[in-house]
């Protein structure tokens, strides 16, 4: 019996986990458009009978399920995004390795102190690229659980928001966006 688990079954376990969740989310947006498309046809019949206060609470009904399937549709882009991250930071990673490693067979040559702080920059690079890893980790766990437990709502996805604060901004990130919406 192991009392802990390798890298490399952490990382099975987190994707099984996220797999399942954005499974489940999937699912409850699909529940919910197809309660929504209920809601509608009822409030039609409510309207068709004059029935005012039925209509509202229809309304109300569909304006609330709509909420919620935005809501859901977002964690699941979140949860994307958030796997999209992750990948470009182990191709990130993956490249300073190969680098690290270039540099220290160059080390062997002239000009060793300027391979050495080279040396340092990199270390530092992979520093900052396993952190990352991590936190998108952290992130991706989280959101996981809190789907699978069925406990996610507004909160859970600003801390997932919380990961993506990064703004650029300029003329070709108006141009991408303007592409997106077409």
């Amino acid at each position: 019996m192991k009392f802990w688990k390798s890298k490399e079954e952490k990382e099975i376990e987190r994707k099984i986990r996220a797999r399942k969740a954005k499974m489940a989310l999937k699912q409850y947006i699909t529940n919910l458009e197809a309660l929504k498309r209920r809601v509608f046809l009822q409030g039609k019949e409510a309207a068709k009978l004059g029935d005012e206060e039925l209509l509202r609470r229809s309304a109300v009904k569909y304006l609330t399920l709509e909420n919620r399937i935005k809501q859901a549709k977002r964690l699941l882009l979140l949860m994307e995004e958030a796997e999209i991250q992750r990948e470009l930071v182990k191709v990130s990673g993956e490249f300073l390795r190969f680098s690290r490693d270039i540099v220290e067979s160059i080390a062997e040559g002239p000009g060793a102190e300027d391979v050495a702080k080279m040396q340092v920059e990199f270390e530092k690079a992979m520093t900052k690229v396993e952190s990352l890893d991590e936190a998108l980790s952290s992130m991706l766990d989280v959101t996981s659980e809190s789907i699978l437990s069925g406990n996610f709502d507004e909160e859970t996805i600003k801390e997932a928001e919380a990961f993506f604060d990064v703004e650029p901004s300029g003329e070709r990130l108006k141009e991408i966006e303007k592409a997106m919406r077409a």
